[in-house]
């Protein structure tokens, strides 16, 4: 066969496998996952910030930090494609496609074999665990697909310098041109692994002791390679050097996120269990990650896998290859190994191409054994259990990601669907209705990504509740499976509030509402107050209990103007002096509001309330209560303002006397 037939099959059979992969990694990727995680949220969050010139760092140091690659290239195809929780995964599945491609172009650099090149790519593109990770908008996947292409370039150049002896090079300059442009793209290619998630941090690892190993083994190595090797170490130098600077620079950023994952002495010697199990018995638990406990390996890719990993261990010291397998499966399996929730496949899934190549190794010397004796039968029936055998694996892979993995009700937690679709809903509200959400985090990218923009106001409703100004439309939207408060206090307040829409969650069971209200709110504190703090915050009512030690205080606060200031409220119980401080304050409770005062527009309502712990000693005698509002940092208290909105020289109200206890 000529060297252009030859180049034409190698296309068939990348393009026959490469299809394989995209119909695993693009079909119902508009479903699967459902909703959009916390962490997916994050990258795409700050993928549209990169693309609306919010911010562009080199590193980003939100989220316990993130390396750019992911964000950087999902801001990309935020631009093309539009902003979407599609877009964000679609980005994946294009990189573990291409990852399944690379690993191609990787076999046939290592064994100089069409076939174990294309059983390595058939393995990866039916693997489950890859196949998740390909489907998820997180930055996991890249890894993997660098390491591929920089391992491939690699042994490259060091198979291509084998194969000319440096006295014939030497004569020869575009020979030497292209022994040289290999070694410079794995450097590159080296470099940009760890520009993609912090596991890549053990790449160097690997690669230095497989160059170490390899000069103790062969004294000649050095001899033939030094000149590509530092060709390959500079360029990574050069590629790496604007995060590696900045990293330098701040090295509490670097190390923040692995000093929070950290495993102990003791923690690691049970890994290194969990970690060898997950390939045979126990995957992943974590839902997002993986069919929870579904091994690694489906029972014929383990069978693959054990006779590779077999064969590996009887070539060590004669093949490098056999070595290049084994060093990367340890090394980057070390990323679960030292740290929590061993086994972890996000951390580990730079292991998938070399899982995939000794899989592919042990078949293909399988096969290969059959062929040795020379019987037709023994070799078409080997290649015929090879067909059903992947078969099975691709069924296999299929069925429990998107038949069990997909069917599980429980990803409506796991992927924040309910948060995601109820923001969703909330942003596609009238632009002149206000939009409230309760309870939730502000910060919560999820929340961020799916409001696109849409100024909505966030706070517990278990603890507080906000009303819209006077006159104004607006939307509440109330988690009520975790939120059982608001709702009725809505429509206690408002006669007109109506539900417009309810969320039930995979199981049917409620976990949502839109609730829409408008005009002015009744409401009717116990007692009316017209104190004005600052005229910045006026105290408007209050309703009051007695608990058995303590006053329980429910205030009703008015914003007047917008403040970047976050107040504290004090609530202090004052008598006859106390004999034991000379003071008049028996009690006190100084707290923000749960709603910081920092969040209140004007013409909002908010509810709070405050307790007033009563020691125990406490005499019986006439106390009242004084409420006043501080800068917690300053101590500067808000002056009271009369009703003509001019200052007095009080810093506090009195609401209340009466006996206690």
């Amino acid at each position: 066969m000529n060297q252009r037939s030859k180049r034409w099959q190698d296309i068939f059979i990348v393009a026959a496998i490469i299809l394989l992969a995209t119909a695993l990694r693009v079909y119902r990727l508009d479903e699967l996952p459902p909703g959009l995680h916390f962490d997916e949220a994050f990258n795409a969050t700050m993928a549209r910030n990169v693309l609306l010139g919010v911010e562009r760092p080199i590193f980003f140091r939100q989220d316990l930090t993130e390396e750019p690659m992911a964000i950087y290239t999902t801001a990309l195809a935020f631009g093309i494609l539009g902003q979407s929780a599609w877009t964000l995964r679609f980005v994946s599945a294009l990189v573990g496609i291409a990852g399944v491609g690379a690993l191609y172009f990787l076999a046939r650099a290592l064994f100089q074999s069409r076939w174990i090149a294309a059983l390595s790519a058939l393995t990866l593109a039916v693997l489950y665990w890859h196949l998740n990770f390909s489907r998820l908008g997180m930055e996991p996947i890249f890894t993997p697909l660098m390491a591929t292409l920089a391992f491939a370039f690699l042994w490259q150049g060091l198979s291509l310098r084998a194969a000319h002896p440096s006295s014939t090079l030497r004569s020869a300059q575009n020979a030497r041109r292209a022994m040289t442009l290999p070694f410079a793209l794995a450097g590159f290619f080296f470099a940009a692994t760890l520009y993609t998630y912090k596991a890549a941090l053990f790449i160097p690892i690997l690669v230095g002791a497989f160059i170490l190993l390899e000069i103790i083994l062969d004294h000649a190595f050095w001899a033939r390679h030094h000149r590509g090797l530092i060709i390959f170490a500079l360029v990574a130098i050069l590629v790496y050097a604007p995060l590696g600077l900045y990293l330098v620079a701040h090295p509490d950023e670097f190390f923040q996120r692995p000093s929070t994952v950290a495993a102990t002495n003791f923690t690691i010697v049970e890994n290194i269990a969990r970690v060898a199990g997950m390939f045979f018995i126990n995957g992943d638990t974590n839902p997002r990650s993986n069919l929870p406990e579904r091994p690694a390996l489906d029972p014929f890719l383990a069978l693959g896998f054990s006779i590779g990993i077999a064969i590996c261990l009887a070539r060590f010291r004669r093949d490098a290859p056999a070595r290049f397998l084994l060093l990367w499966l340890i090394v980057m399996s070390l990323p679960s190994i030292l740290t929590d929730f061993a086994p972890h496949f996000g951390r580990n899934l730079a292991v998938t191409p070399a899982l995939a190549l000794i899989v592919a190794f042990g078949f293909a010397s399988l096969i290969e054994h059959s062929r040795l004796n020379r019987s037709l039968f023994t070799v078409r029936f080997a290649c015929s259990l090879l067909i059903a055998g992947f078969a099975f694996s691709t069924f296999s892979t299929a069925r429990d990601y998107f038949f069990v993995w997909g069917a599980r009700t429980g990803l409506y937690d796991s992927f924040d669907v309910g948060i995601y679709t109820l923001a969703q809903k909330l942003r596609d509200r009238p632009g002149d209705e206000i939009v409230y959400i309760t309870p939730a985090d502000p910060e919560h990218y999820t929340i961020r990504f799916a409001l696109d923009d849409r100024d909505v106001r966030v706070f517990d409703g278990r603890r507080v509740i906000v009303l819209p100004p006077a006159e104004s439309v607006a939307t509440f939207g109330i988690i009520t499976r975790a939120d059982t408060r608001t709702r009725a206090r809505l429509e206690k307040f408002y006669r007109e509030a109506r539900v417009i829409e309810p969320l039930d969650d995979f199981t049917a069971q409620p976990y949502a509402i839109i609730l829409r209200v408008q005009g002015a709110p009744h409401i009717a504190p116990e007692k009316i107050v017209h104190a004005n703090f600052g005229d910045v915050i006026e105290l408007i009512g209050y309703d009051i209990a007695r608990e058995q030690n303590a006053v329980a205080l429910t205030l009703y606060w008015r914003s007047r103007a917008i403040t970047r200031d976050d107040y504290t409220v004090f609530a202090q119980l004052l008598g006859a002096p106390n004999p034991a401080t000379q003071s008049p304050v028996w009690a006190q409770a100084d707290a923000q509001p749960t709603d910081p005062t920092s969040h209140w527009r004007v013409g909002e309502i908010i509810i709070d309330e405050s307790r007033i712990p009563l020691p125990e000693n406490l005499p019986r005698g006439e106390y009242e209560i004084q409420i006043g509002m501080y800068i917690l940092n300053t101590g500067a208290r808000l002056p009271v303002f009369t009703s003509n909105r001019a200052p007095t020289e009080r810093d506090s109200v009195s609401i209340e006397r009466s006996t206690y206890p």
